[in-house]
């Protein structure tokens, strides 16, 4: 009896392993032939490999929530040429020496601090005067710098500076593409030329930039809706609308504002909750009344 189990535990194990060699010349088949110990290991990890490796996240950008993982490194070099549009300058001497100098309010120094940290160049105070430059001229940093913004340029007059020193360096210069909601081109335009501020009278929140050419501010009206108003010397794109406005901060919670005015952006939740209580209208003495008191202060120091 004994003896007849055995046998029944040999042949069973013995089916087994031939099922087992079986499978194993069937998947090393399919498996590229390596030399060597753990050759079936390693080419059954390479194929898994190739096989996850054919996955790929969507390709549609536009909806929120999904993002390329390049998207924050795209992001802060859009933004850079934004700055540069609006506060920057690309020089080329006549011997051929190329830099870029960017001058801010010296409350937005973290931004000029952001470029150096990543370019390289140097920050120093405007004498006499409450601004900061920062320059930026020795070769390597500058071509990184030019790589980054090289198709994000959108302003004429810094376009054929930029030209100008692509020229001298052999660089084929990119036209940027249409402007879309998700490039942070804007969030970089409107730390330079952007503004926020609330009518004390009408108790009326505006977001507005200025530029002395129409063509950078028109697709804005697309974007974010608003109206392009002449000025004497330049054109002026405004907002008023609480649902543009809050359109707006939809998009620089994607594309952050990294200057002073940030500030601002984030006190805006807070007044279109004070406003939709109607505490602009409240006695001064009441809870509404102070607590939009206390409001109107604090938005005074926002941006010092």
């Amino acid at each position: 009896m004994l003896v007849g189990i055995s046998e029944a535990i040999c042949l069973l194990f013995f089916n087994f392993s031939f099922i087992l060699l079986v499978e194993f010349w069937s998947v090393k088949k399919d498996l590229p032939y390596h030399n060597g110990p753990h050759s079936f290991i390693q080419g059954f990890s390479r194929q898994t490999k190739r096989n996850y490796s054919t996955l790929s996240l969507p390709t549609n950008t536009n909806k929120v929530g999904i993002r390329n993982p390049n998207d924050k490194c795209n992001i802060f070099n859009q933004w850079l040429a934004g700055l540069i549009d609006g506060d920057g300058c690309f020089q080329l001497s006549k011997k051929g020496y190329a830099s870029l100098e960017i001058v801010m309010e010296i409350r937005d120094k973290h931004c000029l601090y952001l470029i150096k940290q990543k370019f390289g160049g140097s920050i120093k105070s405007r004498s006499g005067i409450n601004w900061l430059r920062y320059r930026l001229h020795h070769k390597k940093g500058l071509l990184e710098l030019i790589n980054a913004v090289n198709g994000e340029i959108r302003n004429p007059v810094r376009l054929l500076q930029l030209n100008q020193i692509c020229e001298n360096y052999n660089i084929p210069v990119i036209q940027s593409s249409t402007l879309t909601y998700n490039n942070g081109w804007f969030s970089g335009f409107f730390d330079s030329e952007g503004s926020v501020y609330l009518s004390l009278k009408s108790s009326q929140m505006f977001i507005s930039a200025s530029q002395k050419n129409q063509y950078l501010l028109d697709p804005l009206i697309k974007l974010f809706g608003g109206t392009v108003y002449i000025q004497k010397e330049s054109f002026k794109w405004v907002v008023y609308k609480k649902s543009e406005i809050i359109k707006l901060l939809v998009y620089f919670k994607l594309c952050p504002s990294r200057s002073a005015k940030h500030n601002r952006l984030k006190a805006i939740e807070r007044y279109l909750e004070l406003r939709d209580l109607k505490a602009h209208f409240a006695p001064p003495c009441s809870l509404l009344g102070k607590a939009w008191k206390s409001f109107l202060l604090k938005w005074n120091k926002f941006e010092e």
